[in-house]
C-alpha cells in the first residue's frame, strides 16, 4: 500500500496454523521512528515492524491487511513511535464486521531482526474494542491485559465483544 510521500508498505500474510493468520508489515522499519515533536529525524531511533494475529475460522477478514498498513505508515506520516504497552485506535473497525478498533502494542514471539541499519523489533498488536481502549486509558494496558487473561478473552477473534467491565 502506498501513502503520499511515504515509501510503499507491504503486508505479508502467513498461516502459522489452520484458521489462524498473521499479518506482518514490511517497510515500516526502513527509517528509525521519530516522534512528531522532534525537530530532527532520528538516525538511531527504534525500528520496528507490526504483526497482527487473527483467527479466521468463523469469518474471513479480507481487508484487515489495509489497517495493518495504515498502522505501519503512522511513524512516517504522523510521527508515531511505537512502544510496548501503548494503545492505538483507528477510530474504525480493524476489519469489516470487527468490533475491534485498535489494540495494545506488545512484544511478539518473533525475535528482533538484526539488519545493517540496526535491530528491528517485531511488535504485536493485540486487538481491542473501543470500550476496552477507553478502559485502558483509566486503568492502564497492564490491567487490561490482566482482565483479558482473567476473562479468557480470545484475542485472535476480531468478531468478539468487549470484555466484561463490571
Amino acid at each position: 500500500m502506498s501513502f503520499l510521500g511515504v515509501e510503499p508498505i507491504e503486508v505479508l500474510r502467513f498461516e502459522p496454523v489452520p484458521d489462524e493468520v498473521a499479518y506482518l508489515s514490511l517497510g515500516m522499519s526502513r527509517r528509525p521512528m521519530t516522534a512528531a515533536a522532534d525537530v530532527v529525524m532520528a538516525t538511531d531511533g527504534p525500528r520496528a515492524e507490526l504483526m497482527l494475529h487473527v483467527r479466521e475460522s468463523h469469518r474471513p477478514y479480507p481487508d484487515v491487511w489495509r489497517h495493518v498498513a495504515i498502522l505501519a505508515a503512522a511513524p512516517a506520516v504522523e510521527g508515531v513511535v511505537y512502544t510496548v504497552g501503548m494503545t492505538v485506535d483507528l477510530g474504525q473497525p480493524i476489519a469489516a464486521g470487527s468490533r475491534c478498533t485498535g489494540g495494545v502494542v506488545v512484544e511478539s514471539a518473533v525475535a528482533a531482526i538484526n539488519t545493517s541499519g540496526g535491530s528491528v523489533a517485531v511488535l504485536q498488536v493485540q486487538p481491542a474494542t473501543s470500550t476496552e481502549l477507553a478502559w485502558s486509558r483509566v486503568h492502564g494496558t497492564t490491567a487490561l491485559r490482566e482482565q483479558w487473561a482473567a476473562q479468557e478473552i480470545d484475542l485472535l477473534d476480531l468478531g468478539r465483544g468487549a470484555m466484561n467491565l463490571g
